[in-house]
């Protein structure tokens, strides 16, 4: 049996500052679910300071600002893997997002472990340890936890730290340890459940096909998709799927019969949100072109098969001297949008493609493409 601290009150958080006080650096994991709800459900945090094992149960503590105030404490690294969800559940239940972070999956992939690496597979790689499986899927807002439940949040926790400190040997001194801190940086943007519902049309496919009336159509029914999911705490696709509001813009659909027949909307959905859906898209359409939203350029014209796979061929190669994954240094679609950079008369690095990654592999590719 692992041992660790079952923290389930407000005093017991104080424990927790106490083992911090003297330490620069925490392992953290969150156990979640999402029962069909917009907003993630914590059931469970760990925290592992190196020499105590916290498993805080989050369902009976009615004020958790104190692990709010820890998270975010500028002199402690908050030590997560793959934690993009991990932000999302913190940001929900306590307000904020942990700073600083080194994720444990960008720093497998910058130290060429493996891209996108799973947690078990990086512990059995640096530690060679075989994690059991077995409570990945566990029901964690179930009261009380097993014993299986809670040695497995445990070592999670403590092998978590175990590996950072590989990690950490394996880049210091190096520019590597930039590029980590670098791309462990912008770790809490771009939240799902906090983005502007204004923007999240801008994330469907195929906007090319909408003029600016449509665009303008799209923008303000995902908007109040977004809201309502929110406010009702419910999955965007309980409201209304994605592609059937798409549907609804490029048809012009504007019965009741028509959302349902033509646009596959429940007769559930159509009941409760049919009015408002095609008042808003018809409200949407009366704005003027010129404060519609501009359009959108197509991002998936062909381009050179022979630049691309050139330009591939720089990437796999650099990956291989600075011996990190290919797929960290950019993807596809940047290097698409590099070559489409090259219409107007000179090729740009696109956005994703500058900071660290400019001097990885950015100049590179601009040479190898002005030598083509």
């Amino acid at each position: 049996m692992t041992d660790y601290l079952y923290i389930d009150s407000v005093a017991g958080l104080a424990q927790i500052h106490d083992a911090c006080r003297n330490v620069d650096v925490i392992a953290v994991d969150t156990e979640f679910a999402r029962f069909n709800t917009y907003y993630p459900i914590v059931g469970l945090i760990q925290i592992y300071t190196g020499h105590a094992c916290f498993l805080v149960d989050p369902l009976p503590i009615d004020d958790l600002s104190g692990l709010a105030e820890l998270l975010t404490r500028a002199d402690l690294l908050k030590v997560f893997h793959a934690c993009s969800e991990d932000m999302e559940v913190f940001q929900h239940a306590l307000g904020v997002t942990p700073v600083p972070v080194h994720d444990t999956q960008i720093a497998g992939a910058v130290l060429g472990v493996g891209f996108s690496l799973g947690y078990q597979a990086l512990v059995e790689h640096y530690l060679g340890i075989s994690l059991p499986k077995d409570q990945t899927r566990s029901d964690w807002l179930a009261r009380p936890l097993s014993n299986e439940q809670l040695d497995y949040a445990a070592l999670d926790v403590i092998h978590l730290l175990q590996v950072y400190h590989k990690q950490a040997a394996a880049l210091a001194g190096t520019a590597k340890e930039t590029w980590v801190r670098a791309e462990s940086e912008n770790l809490g943007a771009d939240i799902p459940t906090m983005i502007d519902p204004e923007v999240t049309y801008l994330k469907l496919k195929g906007l090319w096909q909408f003029d600016r009336i449509e665009l303008n159509q799209l923008k303000a029914l995902f908007a109040w998709r977004e809201a309502k999911a929110r406010s009702e705490d419910v999955p965007r696709n309980r409201v209304a799927d994605q592609k059937a509001l798409m549907t609804i813009v490029k048809q012009s659909l504007s019965t009741r019969h028509a959302l349902q027949h033509q646009a596959s909307m429940t007769p559930r959905q159509v009941r409760k949100h049919g009015d408002d859906i095609l008042l808003i898209r018809e409200e949407a359409g009366l704005v003027p072109e010129k404060d519609c939203p501009p359009r959108v350029l197509r991002e998936d014209v062909p381009v050179s098969s022979s630049k691309l796979k050139q330009l591939k061929k720089v990437v796999e190669a650099r990956a291989r001297e600075l011996s990190i994954a290919p797929e960290m240094l950019t993807k596809r679609r940047h290097l698409e949008a590099l070559l489409r950079s090259g219409e107007t008369g000179r090729y740009e690095l696109p956005k994703e493609l500058m900071g660290w990654r400019e001097e990885a592999v950015g100049r590179d590719l601009l040479g190898a493409l002005g030598e083509a």
